[in-house]
């Protein structure tokens, strides 16, 4: 699960206008108990919440936009970049299905935010989400480990990048987005982004990753039926790789 940051903008990453659809959710209920996810705590937020969707490309928030709700992703994917002046991109993070996305402090957006595919959200304004979190203990509990697992991924993702090299930056990519989709089980990894998205967020040339997923797939540690699926005939080899920096 990780932390991004959210303000509604209607403008697309191609600049182009797409339309979008909003709806109104409300939902009350009982408190959850306390073993309920945190996802299933939000459902209980007494005020509305607004699902929206956003085609591909298109601009989610700015950084710098106001932080007014916290983001329920419930399809598709998200990537939360910065832009250098001179057109440089990365790409921080990826957000999925089931993650948050939301300033939980703080007033304004760190990143921008894009759609990488179809995406569809649910918002829950931010002063809804604040009170329940200071009324309910168990939900604050849920927020607090939210935000250590994306304060653990964000050490991890530190360390790929100062430590790693080109190939097993991309072993731990892999692996990791394995882990968080269950593609460790299936064997079988879905892409939603492609390879200039992938370079942007190790910190690479597109070049590059296209020569180390070569080299994976001559290796015999995956095979690569089309540009958006990769197939894992080596987890254990993934690992190794994954790993290979901090054993040294």
């Amino acid at each position: 699960m990780s932390v991004s940051f959210h303000a509604v903008r209607r403008q697309p990453a191609t600049g182009h206008s797409t339309a979008f659809h909003a709806t109104a959710v409300h939902s009350v209920a009982p408190p959850a108990p306390v073993t309920a996810s945190l996802p299933e705590h939000l459902s209980l937020l007494r005020d509305p919440g607004t699902i929206q969707r956003f085609a591909r490309n298109e601009t989610i928030f700015h950084e710098g936009d106001p932080a007014r709700h916290i983001l329920q992703i419930l399809s598709g994917t998200v990537r939360l970049c910065r832009h250098t002046p001179d057109g440089r991109r990365h790409v921080a993070e990826f957000v999925m299905a089931g993650d948050l996305c939301g300033v939980f402090g703080g007033t304004a957006q760190s990143f921008t935010a894009e759609a990488v595919t179809g995406v569809g959200v649910m918002l829950h304004p931010r002063a809804q989400f604040d009170r329940m979190a200071e009324c309910d203990p168990a939900f604050r509990a849920k927020v607090l480990s939210h935000l250590s697992t994306h304060l653990l991924s964000v050490q991890m993702h530190s360390f790929v990048l100062g430590c790693q090299n080109a190939k097993e930056r991309l072993a731990s990519f892999i692996l990791r987005l394995a882990e968080r989709t269950g593609a460790t089980r299936s064997g079988r990894l879905e892409l939603a982004m492609g390879r200039q998205d992938i370079a942007d967020h190790l910190g690479l040339t597109v070049e590059t990753i296209c020569r180390a997923i070569t080299a994976l797939r001559n290796e015999r540690v995956l095979d690569v039926p089309n540009t958006h699926q990769l197939v894992l005939r080596n987890v254990d080899a993934l690992s190794d790789l994954a790993g290979a920096a901090s054993l040294n």
